[in-house]
C-alpha cells in the first residue's frame, strides 16, 4: 500500500507540472556550455562518462563534432564508424574520422577493409600505409613500381613512409636512374633544398652531377663555359638543356651561341631538342626577336600547349601573317580550337584574308557571349554587348531547405560561439565539395550575407559563370562613385579594377605587399599622399578607394588618357608599358593586348576591360566600352 501511495505522489507531482522542468530540453546557452566542456574533456574521461556527455548534448547542432571524438576512441566499432561517415558524407566531419579509422585499420593490418575504403593519391601517409599493406598480400615486384612513383614525388616525404622506403631500398629499387629522375624533377621545380641530399644517394663518381645542377640553378650562364660540362656522361645533357632553357630568358644571345655549339651533338635526345626549341621559341617570341621563327617551326602539333600556342599565334599576329594564323589554328584538335580566344583570332584572320562571311559568322557567335573576346567581337560588328545573365538555378524551396540544413545550422552555431573560421569551414567545404545544388546555394547564401568574395569564389568552384549580379556585385558603390567623381575617372572602371584586384576583400594583401580593396602598394600610397601612410589605413575601404582612384587618374594622365595603357600600368607599372608600346609603327589594339609580354598583365587587361563593360552596363551608362577599342591603333609613328 505504501508503494501505491508513493506512485500516486509521483503522478500528482507529474500532473502538477513540477517534474516538467527536469524533462524539458536544456536551453541553447546550457547546451553551448556543455559542448565547450565536452570539447575539452571528451578525450580524457572514461568512455561511460564520455557517452553521457554526448547524450547530454541532445540535438545540439555541433554535437557531431563531439561524436567524432567519441567514436575516434572506439575505432574498432566498424558499424559506428561507417554509420557516422554515411551520415556526414560530404561535410568537414567526414575526412577527420575516416583518416583516423584508416590509420587504425592499417595499424591492425586489416588489409581488405583498408583498401576497399581508401583511394590512392588522397593522402601521402595513407598512400604509404596502403603500399605496406599490399606487400603483405602481393608479390613485392607488383608493388615496387607504385612505391617508386611515390618516391619520385620530388618533395620531402613524411617520416611515416620511412619503413616502406627502407624495404624498397633494400630490395635494390632505389637505383641511380631513379635517384637521378627525382633530382631532375626537383631541379625542374626549382627546389634546390633537396638536391644536396639526393646527390649523396648517387654513386660517388656521379655525385658531381648534383653539384652541377645546384650551380646551374643559381647561375644558368655557367653552361656557356666549355669546360663546365665536359659531357663525359649522358646525364650532363639534362643539365645543359635545363640551363639553356633558363639562360634564353635573361641572355638570349648567349643561349643561342651555346646551342649553336651543341646543336649537332648526336647524343641529344629528340625530347631534349624539342624541349630546348619550345622554350627558345616562347622566350624569343615574347621578346619580339626575329630568331623565334626557326624554333616555332620545330615543335610538333601534339606538343603545343597553351603557352606555346599563345606565343606562336602572337608571333604571326605581329608579323601580320594571317594565313599562318589560320593554318596553325586549323591544325589544332577541335576541342582546343573551341576556346574563345582561338575562335576570335581565327575570325580576325579570316577577316584579314578576305573571307568576310566566315569571319562574320564566327564573330556573331562570339558576340553572344560575355567576356573580353565576346565584347570585342560585338564591337567589331557594331552589335550591343551581351551580359547573358542567368541567375543561379536554385528555387526558393531549395534555398530554404539549404538554409535549414545541418551544415548551415552548424555554421550559425560556430558564429554564435565566436569561431568565424570554423563557420567559414562549413560553408567553404560545401562550396568546394558539395553537390552542384549545394555549391550554388552556398554561393547564394554568401551573397545574401554580404560575403561577396565567398560568393564569387563559390561560383567559380561550381563552374557557374552566368549569374552576373552575384559575380559582379555593386559593393562599395557609394564610396567608389564619390571618389571616382573627385578623381575624374569612370566609376565603372574603378569598380572593375577593384573587382579584379581583391574580389572586394578589404583586408586583402598580396605576396608583394599590395593592400586593401584596390591593392595599393605602400610606396604608391606615399607617392599619392606625399607622406608615409600606415598599413592599417590602407585596409580602410574609404581611404583605399580614395587613393586607388587618385592613382588611376595619375596613370590615365601619364598614358595620354589611353585607358588600356593605364590599366596595364596599374598591374605592371608605367615604365614596363612604355617599353611595350610599338616604336616606329602602329598596331591594332587587340593585337597589342595579345602580345603583352607578361602573362599576368595580359590576362589582367583582358579581365579588367571585360569587367569594365559589365559594370558599365550595370551602372546604366550608355557608352559601349569596347566600341572605341575595336578600331583603335597604338604605337609611335615617325
Amino acid at each position: 500500500m505504501g508503494q501505491l501511495k508513493s506512485g500516486f505522489a509521483v503522478l500528482a507531482l507529474w500532473c502538477g507540472g513540477l517534474l516538467l522542468p527536469a524533462l524539458a530540453a536544456p536551453s541553447d546557452t546550457v547546451l553551448r556550455e556543455r559542448f565547450l566542456q565536452a570539447e575539452k574533456k571528451i578525450h580524457k574521461v572514461p568512455l561511460s562518462q564520455a557517452e553521457k556527455m554526448l547524450r547530454d548534448l541532445h540535438a545540439y547542432p555541433l554535437k557531431p563534432y563531439i561524436e567524432l571524438e567519441y567514436i575516434s576512441r572506439t575505432l574498432s566499432d566498424t558499424a559506428a564508424v561507417q554509420k557516422f561517415l554515411q551520415q556526414h558524407q560530404g561535410t568537414p566531419l567526414e575526412w577527420p574520422l575516416k583518416k583516423r579509422w584508416l590509420l587504425y585499420l592499417a595499424g591492425v593490418q586489416l588489409t581488405q577493409p583498408f583498401l576497399k575504403h581508401y583511394q590512392m593519391g588522397t593522402d601521402t601517409v595513407l598512400d604509404c600505409a596502403a603500399l605496406q599493406l599490399r606487400l603483405l598480400n602481393e608479390s613485392p615486384a607488383s608493388v615496387w613500381p607504385d612505391v617508386t612513383h611515390l618516391w619520385l614525388d620530388g618533395e620531402s616525404l613524411p617520416k611515416e613512409c620511412d619503413p616502406l622506403f627502407k624495404r624498397w631500398q633494400k630490395a635494390g629499387q632505389r637505383t641511380p636512374e631513379v635517384v637521378w629522375a627525382r633530382l631532375v624533377k626537383a631541379a625542374d621545380g626549382g627546389d634546390d633544398r633537396i638536391i644536396p641530399y639526393l646527390r649523396t644517394l648517387l654513386p660517388a663518381k656521379l655525385q658531381y652531377l648534383g653539384d652541377k645542377w645546384k650551380q646551374v640553378l643559381e647561375e644558368p650562364a655557367l653552361v656557356s663555359r666549355q669546360k663546365f660540362l665536359p659531357l663525359k656522361h649522358p646525364w650532363e645533357r639534362e643539365i645543359l638543356t635545363f640551363g639553356l632553357k633558363k639562360l634564353v630568358w635573361k641572355k638570349p644571345d648567349q643561349a643561342l651561341a651555346v646551342w649553336a655549339r651543341y646543336e649537332m651533338d648526336p647524343h641529344f635526345t629528340k625530347a631534349q631538342r624539342i624541349d630546348v626549341a619550345r622554350n627558345f621559341a616562347i622566350a624569343l617570341a615574347s621578346k619580339d626577336d626575329s630568331r623565334a621563327a626557326k624554333f616555332l617551326a620545330m615543335v610538333p602539333v601534339e606538343l603545343k600547349d597553351d603557352l606555346f600556342l599563345q606565343w606562336q599565334i602572337t608571333w604571326y599576329l605581329r608579323q601580320q601573317q594571317w594565313q599562318r594564323v589560320i593554318e596553325v589554328l586549323n591544325e589544332l584538335p577541335e576541342e582546343t580550337r573551341k576556346d574563345d580566344s582561338w575562335q576570335y583570332w581565327l575570325a580576325r584572320a579570316y577577316e584579314q584574308s578576305g573571307k568576310t562571311e566566315q569571319s562574320k559568322q564566327m564573330l556573331t557567335a562570339l558576340a553572344a557571349t560575355r567576356g573580353y573576346y565576346g565584347f570585342m567581337a560585338a564591337a567589331k560588328l557594331g552589335l550591343p554587348p551581351s551580359l547573358a545573365h542567368k541567375p543561379v538555378p536554385v528555387t526558393k524551396e531549395q534555398y530554404q531547405a539549404f538554409r535549414k540544413s545541418d551544415s548551415m545550422q552548424r555554421m550559425r552555431e560556430w558564429e554564435l560561439l565566436g569561431r568565424p573560421n570554423a563557420a567559414k569551414r562549413e560553408l567553404t567545404f560545401l562550396q568546394k565539395y558539395g553537390t552542384p545544388q549545394q555549391q550554388l546555394s552556398a554561393a547564394k547564401l554568401a551573397y545574401d550575407n554580404g560575403w561577396y568574395d565567398r560568393a564569387i569564389f563559390a561560383l567559380a568552384d561550381a563552374g557557374y559563370w552566368d549569374d552576373v549580379e552575384m559575380r559582379f556585385p555593386m559593393v562599395y558603390n557609394k564610396e567608389i562613385q564619390k571618389h571616382s567623381k573627385a578623381a575624374q575617372v569612370d566609376p565603372a572602371w574603378a569598380m572593375a579594377i577593384t573587382r579584379r584586384e581583391s574580389s572586394f576583400i578589404p583586408t586583402a594583401k598580396s605576396p608583394v605587399g599590395a593592400q586593401g580593396l584596390m591593392q595599393i602598394m605602400p610606396r604608391t600610397a606615399k607617392h599619392i599622399a606625399g607622406r608615409n601612410v600606415k598599413a592599417e589605413a590602407l585596409y580602410n575601404p574609404n581611404t583605399n578607394i580614395d587613393m586607388g582612384t587618385d592613382y588611376l587618374r595619375y596613370l590615365l594622365r601619364a598614358n595620354d588618357n589611353n585607358l588600356v595603357f593605364a590599366t596595364a600600368s596599374y598591374n605592371a607599372g608605367f615604365s614596363n608599358v612604355q617599353r611595350w608600346i610599338p616604336k616606329h609603327r602602329q598596331m591594332e589594339l587587340d593585337v597589342w593586348i595579345e602580345t603583352i609580354p607578361f602573362k599576368e598583365t595580359r590576362e589582367y587587361v583582358k579581365a579588367v576591360l571585360a569587367y569594365y563593360q559589365i559594370y558599365n552596363i550595370r551602372m546604366n551608362q550608355e557608352q559601349d566600352v569596347f566600341a572605341p577599342l575595336a578600331t583603335m591603333k597604338v604605337g609611335q609613328t615617325g
